[in-house]
């Protein structure tokens, strides 16, 4: 997911982070039908439980399609964020199938647009939006849109001048997750799981930016801590805050930890640290710990590079943070 800034110093929106999206190995094709061999148990593994089911992951490489909305189709009043949250994952090549009634049977009309960004999308501004389905074209066996690329998708109802995007709920967003070298699979967090906050009162921002941080809290950055779930319980994290790690150095724990910086999801997905930088050695964790500053809005993926990736791996020491761009200055 990409950095976004606040246009108009109104809305924040806070990016869900490592622990939100979730990671399973394909290499196995057991894993896809719940088979044997160690597969991944889908019903008891996913954290909003099995899909209610549009589509499967009892699948091969063939795209699926999936009626968006299931049985409800596309209409005014149903939540269309929380359909796609339910329904990841969702696969380059899939198939969008919007099915409603056109004018003729009809007098609430709907239609689908394309909008170009996170922000449009959040305040349904249609007016850089692309026309994808007019209100004749979801008729029949609906208007069918393929995801052809690794991105996000943003989606809504046009209609009544964005009134069916902002109190319909006739909006969501995905993205078009491809399979990296057909070994795991990225699962889209849909719009149901991003925040949205109103800084206009000062109250709950409280003068917030620059803050120190420390990495995993009173656990510092230790081997055995779950450090994507504290990532996402210390949402949102803004340009310029601080990242402390702190851990013992080699003279005071025979438990060496370092600080690498991963240079795309893809190493972080595998702890692959062939190309990752190390920004902290072992011994620079010590006393008031190593400070890293979120200098920019963009992902920061970071983990312990010891003992060969095995403390990424296994030990959890990984996560990663997009920090809110905010002017502090006006606040």
């Amino acid at each position: 997911m990409a950095g976004f800034g606040v246009s108009d110093r109104s809305l924040i929106l806070i990016v869900a982070a490592a622990s939100m999206l979730v990671t399973v190995s394909v290499a196995n094709r057991d894993w896809y039908y719940g088979g044997g061999g160690g597969g991944f148990n889908y019903t008891t593994h996913w954290p909003w439980g099995p899909r209610n089911d549009s589509h499967s992951l009892n699948r091969t490489n063939q795209p699926n399609k999936i009626i968006v909305g299931g049985s409800d189709h596309w209409h005014y009043g149903f939540n269309y964020s929380v359909w796609a949250f339910q329904n990841n994952p969702f696969y380059v090549s899939d198939v969008l199938v919007f099915k409603y009634d056109p004018p003729s049977k009809t007098p609430f009309h709907h239609s689908v647009y394309l909008l170009p960004n996170m922000w449009s999308y959040m305040t349904c501004d249609m007016s850089s939006a692309k026309l994808i389905a007019n209100t004749t074209q979801g008729d029949g066996d609906g208007f069918e849109f393929v995801l052809k690329g690794w991105q996000p998708y943003y989606f809504a109802c046009g209609e009544s001048a964005g009134l069916h995007c902002r109190e319909g709920r006739m909006k969501f967003f995905m993205a078009g997750f491809g399979v990296l070298d057909r070994s795991l699979i990225l699962i889209v967090v849909a719009a149901s799981m991003l925040v949205t906050v109103s800084v206009a009162n000062r109250d709950w921002y409280n003068g917030r930016c620059g803050d120190n941080i420390i990495v995993g809290g009173s656990d510092h950055w230790r081997y055995g801590f779950n450090y994507s779930v504290w990532a996402s319980q210390n949402r949102p994290l803004y340009v310029n805050d601080v990242l402390v790690f702190k851990y013992d150095p080699p003279s005071k724990s025979q438990f060496h930890h370092s600080v690498y910086l991963l240079p795309d999801m893809s190493s972080y997905l595998t702890c692959d640290l062939s190309r990752a930088k190390l920004i902290a050695n072992t011994t620079q964790g010590d006393g008031e710990g190593f400070e890293f500053v979120l200098k920019k809005s963009q992902p920061y993926y970071l983990a312990c590079g010891e003992r060969g990736g095995l403390h990424c791996k296994d030990g959890g020491m990984k996560f990663f943070v997009n920090p809110v761009s905010i002017d502090c200055g006006h606040y």
